[in-house]
């Protein structure tokens, strides 16, 4: 299954990249590219639909049946951690697409972060993008930091500070969009509350692009 979604999402990147290399970029064009990007998403969240439905079955049966309730248990918390997955995958390429107003210019369309294996350690997925008629190669830095409370004080913590293999920015150059991710290790006893992002394009005519995330709204 997980084959299938990914083969059907990277046919449908493929049709979007290619109408928009062409040159011949105009209004019909960017309906079709933009269909080639809905269609595998709404068979993701069919799919989240089926999951859910199944999760709720399994939920009852093991109240039900103590007896089988390991097996149930462990399958339950597989099914969960698939639509999770699926919820993620429909998240990106939702922010891929974008809506269909958006305004031209960069913009941070979307931010995730996962626990990882280690204590206090994070894995983030932040996706920019750009929109516009005759859009140019953009480049930059992005600033990301956690705003938290560590014994009664409030702090806000650079990304260096979060990862000292890291610079206190990152590096971007994309034309449509780009995908960033990372590691950040909180430090013992720091509660996370927001997390802000700042994008700073070098050049003209390409305005900033600021984001402030609940902690909460985007932890999974």
């Amino acid at each position: 299954m997980a084959l299938l979604v990914a083969g059907a999402l990277a046919g449908g990147w493929g049709l979007f990249e290619y109408g928009r290399l062409r040159g011949g970029y105009d209004h019909m064009a960017a309906a079709r590219e933009r269909q080639a990007l809905l269609d595998p998403i709404a068979g993701l969240e069919a799919r989240n639909r089926e999951l859910s439905g199944r999760i709720a079955i399994l939920e009852r049966a093991s109240e039900v049946d103590r007896h089988a309730y390991a097996e149930v248990d462990q399958t339950l918390k597989s099914l969960q951690d698939e639509l999770l997955e699926l919820r993620e995958e429909v998240a990106f390429y939702r922010g891929i697409v974008g809506p269909a107003d958006i305004s031209k210019g960069l913009h941070i369309q979307s931010f995730m972060v996962r626990r990882g294996a280690g204590a206090n350690t994070y894995h983030y997925r932040l996706i920019m993008t750009q929109y516009g008629k005759n859009t140019r190669a953009v480049r930059g830095v992005t600033k990301l930091s956690v705003v938290g409370v560590q014994d009664g004080r409030q702090l806000e913590l650079d990304l260096k500070a979060l990862d000292p293999r890291r610079r206190p920015y990152m590096k971007f150059r994309f034309k449509y969009f780009q995908e960033l991710t990372g590691d950040l290790k909180l430090p013992n006893g720091f509660l996370p509350l927001r997390v802000k992002l700042r994008t700073v394009p070098q050049g003209k005519g390409i305005g900033a692009a600021e984001k402030v995330y609940n902690w909460a709204e985007v932890i999974s």
